[in-house]
């Protein structure tokens, strides 16, 4: 009795498909006829004609529609079905038809200007349309003035009668027996984009029980069956079948380009005390990763922009084009601000500020001593600005509009102060410091690193500025631990990945740091920022086939996983996991090390599952809500998040059918 009540369900919503909401475009006057029905479509704007309404002036309102093989299906949709009364020849032998809303009580018509009404009655010559056959397709003309057409306003937009040209509405009629068109979704590809040793590239099928196909540049299409290894500049062109259907075909361009060489680092300016006389100093946009160039122009000089790549808090110049400021002695105005002087690439010029916006440069044995040479250093929210002496409204800021960095009253985007890097012997107190280290420089460590994850040998760190990694350690470390500064290794890279070997006197603090070592969530592709970063993946589906590859949430992307000496085995059963581990580079590119392994538990919705109809128990009535509103997809006085029975996050037939299947059994099935 249970299976039948089921099947009895799904056969009452497979018998409305399709059925007497599908529409067809009218191409002959010969297809007007009497108590059909009819609906007024834009077909360039994909629009049917909804309710008439309005406040003093009434009109058609727009309403989406889907135009697949030149059918309309309206269900679930709030177009208006129009029926077609009688019609008639008028005096000049047009054909005439009135057309109700409703079924006998409402007729369409236009009462004046371009509004379009509502009568009820179908005698009014102004409830009467003359029905044209044009190329667009059959259209309506008032019989009371037949200059007045029922035509699409795209720029309100809404459906109404006009003397003027407009969008063309044409007629489509009711047509129960067509049949739906047959497509298949096209596969999703990640987004063009440029790389620099490899590149995995994953094709995620959007159409259950279709096969992916793919094809390289102009080659023949051939089976997807695993992530694609890209290591040169290549199209991969996509699609999905299904039988004998095949979807649109969907491209991406990967381009390979030459690796960035990180050198001449630079780090962040945090305080005015920072500021030594004979160091260089660059001027920095964070947001945009933009560093000031050439103060160059016409008749009004400014700072050119450069871009940088900044990793981690490190900007690096080398091989750009960028200015090297050197800091000349500072002194204190009349007020105590310090002020300080900058020397271009040791050129003998100063940077200053003339008039209005513009950034200069000075030359000439009194070039130091001109105030506007001359430079207040301000300690802000955004790190260390430059204000100018001579007029402390002006500030050296980045107009990313023009764009450049000149001197401004009014707001623009911040330019802060990074000096160049240099090591110290006396040790560094940040992981950014190490990882901008010189290739096998050695240093020693007085800062705060926590650890994130420890496997065979390898040993995963976190502090406020970044990640860090320590190969070669021995011993006993667990996640949340803090280790005792003073510890000594070496920096070493391979592919610009940075990490430590050749570690000495590791050891932990008695304090622990739940929160930078806990593991962050990844829904996306990661960048360079996230090197060595401990992360998760959830909700990965483990089925009958080793897990490669795991898929990632918010944008259709996924992350291969790394083959490392500590890669933990697969799940123990199928079903949902979340996997843990560590972002690692692998010949360029980044890559997913496993270190663990956690059975995923779905939230339970909040509410009462399977209390459709909101009367705080579950019963028959709720199936009835449930089934009613699968063939109305009216929601009005029940609850969707507890109809969501099967926990699919959907509401469909499957939680009519794990409903009734609750009521028999009184067990939920998950």
């Amino acid at each position: 009795m249970k299976r039948f009540f089921s099947l009895f369900a799904i056969s009452l919503l497979t018998m409305s498909a399709w059925a007497a909401n599908t529409y067809v475009k009218v191409t002959s006057i010969d297809q007007l006829e009497a108590g059909k029905k009819y609906i007024l479509v834009n077909e360039e704007a994909s629009r049917a004609m909804g309710v008439i309404t309005g406040t003093s002036t009434n009109y058609g309102s727009a309403v989406d529609v889907t135009i697949e093989n030149g059918i309309i299906d309206i269900e679930g949709t709030d177009v208006v079905e129009l029926f077609s009364g009688e019609g008639s020849d008028d005096v000049y032998g047009h054909a005439t038809w009135t057309f109700d809303i409703g079924e006998g009580s409402h007729y369409m018509c236009w009462a004046s200007g371009n509004s379009l009404n509502t009568v009820n009655s179908s005698a009014p010559n102004n409830a009467m349309w003359i029905a044209t056959l044009t190329d667009d397709g059959v259209v309506l003309t008032n019989k009371a003035d037949n200059t007045r057409k029922l035509q699409y306003n795209s720029g309100s937009p809404r459906f109404a009668c006009y003397t003027s040209s407009q969008k063309p509405a044409v007629l489509y009629v009711e047509d129960a027996n067509v049949t739906p068109p047959v497509t298949v979704a096209a596969p999703t590809l990640p987004e063009s984009q440029e790389f620099e040793n490899s590149l995995t590239v994953s094709i995620t099928n959007n159409e259950e029980g279709a096969d992916l196909m793919y094809a390289l540049n102009d080659g023949e299409f051939t089976e997807y069956t695993e992530a694609l290894t890209i290591t040169e500049t290549t199209t991969v062109h996509a699609k999905a079948v299904k039988g004998d259907v095949e979807s649109e075909v969907v491209s991406a361009t990967y381009t390979k380009v030459e690796p960035v060489v990180l050198t001449k680092p630079y780090v962040k300016v945090n305080s005015v005390d920072e500021l030594e006389v004979g160091k260089k100093y660059i001027i920095v946009n964070e947001e945009r990763k933009l560093a000031m160039g050439e103060i160059t122009g016409g008749s009004t000089h400014y700072g050119s922009h450069i871009e940088i790549p900044i990793v981690e808090d490190v900007a690096y110049i080398g091989g750009t084009q960028a200015v090297e400021l050197t800091l000349g002695e500072g002194n204190m105005d009349v007020l105590g601000n310090d002020t300080w002087t900058f020397e271009i690439n040791g050129s003998g010029s100063y940077i200053l500020w003339n008039s209005g916006n513009s950034l200069d440069a000075v030359t000439g044995d009194g070039a130091t001593g001109a105030t506007g040479a001359q430079w207040i250093a301000n300690a802000t929210d955004d790190g260390i600005v430059l204000i100018n002496k001579s007029d402390n409204a002006r500030k050296l800021q980045y107009n990313p509009s023009s764009p450049r960095f000149a001197c401004y009253t009014t707001s623009q985007q911040p330019a802060v102060l990074y000096v160049e890097y240099v090591p110290q012997e006396e040790g560094i107190t940040t992981l950014s410091q190490a990882n901008a280290l010189e290739n096998d420089e050695n240093f020693t460590f007085d800062g705060d690193a926590v650890v994130t994850a420890f496997k065979n040998g390898y040993l995963f760190l976190r502090d406020e500025s970044g990640y860090g990694m320590i190969s070669g350690v021995e011993g006993t470390f667990a996640n949340g631990q803090v280790l005792n500064q003073g510890w000594n290794a070496t920096k070493t890279s391979n592919d610009g990945w940075a990490w430590y070997t050749g570690a000495t006197d590791l050891s932990t603090s008695d304090e622990t740091n739940a929160e930078l070592a806990a593991a962050q969530k990844i829904t996306t592709f990661p960048d360079e920022s996230m090197l060595n970063a401990y992360v998760y993946v959830e909700k990965v589906n483990k089925g009958f086939f080793p897990i490669r590859v795991l898929p990632l949430r918010d944008d259709n992307t996924s992350i291969t996983i790394a083959s490392y000496p500590w890669a933990v085995n697969q799940p123990a059963s199928s079903g949902d996991w979340n996997a843990y581990g560590v972002i690692v580079k692998n010949g360029g590119t980044l890559e997913f090390a496993l270190v663990a392994w956690e059975k995923y538990v779905e939230p339970q919705p909040e509410g009462l599952r399977g209390d459709v109809n909101m009367d705080n128990d579950v019963t028959i009535a709720d199936a009835s809500a449930l089934i009613d509103y699968l063939l109305t997809h009216d929601a009005t006085g029940i609850s969707l998040e507890n109809a969501n029975c099967n926990l699919d996050e959907e509401v469909t037939i499957a939680d009519a059918s794990a409903l009734i299947d609750y009521l028999l059994t009184h067990i939920w099935a998950n």
